[in-house]
């Protein structure tokens, strides 16, 4: 998928999907970030293209910050292995992690729904998951989770097959809340669902107001 939007800024986050761009859009209003352009680069499966898209476009000749971001899914390491793979194709620099930057004139980084897990010696594993787990984490009132694991056991006892438990259980909360009842990741993001001063926010916070 071609970019079908101008470079207007010289730091660029890309994320996966709508969901993740509008978090990302009202994370840097809350970051106090006022100089990254937020864009949509569509399914993962189409970011090699739509990296080598942007090169092209007028404009890119002024960017000097590349972040993308994408989910984990169910294997961090295949996540990480892709986006590198992408990056290299489109002939980036490539980070040796996640949430690292890598390039001189073209600094570039990638970011990964969830983020990290700190074990007991220290040590900082990628989870598994999507951008759904972490909004489960950071939301700002936490006080009817054990009305939603009442519902989804509910569900499960009879017979309910939950294939997307984390969107599931994070819809059911928001649905719970008249403030957001209805609303999408995004639009929830606008309307205040997440503590956005959350330690599970730190390094994708660092790496937004480092750009």
């Amino acid at each position: 998928m071609a970019p079908r939007i101008q470079i207007k800024q010289s730091k660029l986050l890309l994320a996966e999907g709508a969901d993740a761009y509008f978090f990302f859009i009202w994370a840097c209003e809350a970051f106090d970030v006022k100089d990254v352009q937020v864009m949509d680069f569509g399914g993962i499966t189409g970011l090699t293209v739509y990296l080598r898209a942007l090169s092209v476009l007028p404009g890119y000749e002024k960017v000097t910050t590349i972040v993308v971001a994408r989910d984990a899914e169910t294997d961090p390491l295949s996540a990480v292995n892709s986006v590198r793979t992408s990056l290299q194709q489109a002939s980036l620099a490539v980070p040796g992690d996640s949430f690292q930057f890598a390039g001189n004139s073209l600094r570039v980084a990638f970011m990964i729904f969830p983020g990290f897990e700190t074990g007991d010696n220290g040590s900082h594993n990628l989870l598994p998951g999507t951008l759904e787990d972490l909004c489960w984490e950071i939301v700002k009132d936490n006080s009817t989770f054990e009305c939603v694991d009442s519902y989804i056991e509910c569900l499960q006892n009879k017979g309910c097959q939950i294939s997307k438990l984390h969107k599931t259980k994070l819809h059911s909360y928001l649905s719970g809340k008249n403030d957001f009842v209805g609303l999408k990741i995004g639009e929830a993001s606008r309307a205040g669902a997440w503590d956005w001063g959350h330690n599970r926010l730190q390094r994708f916070r660092d790496v937004i107001t480092s750009m």
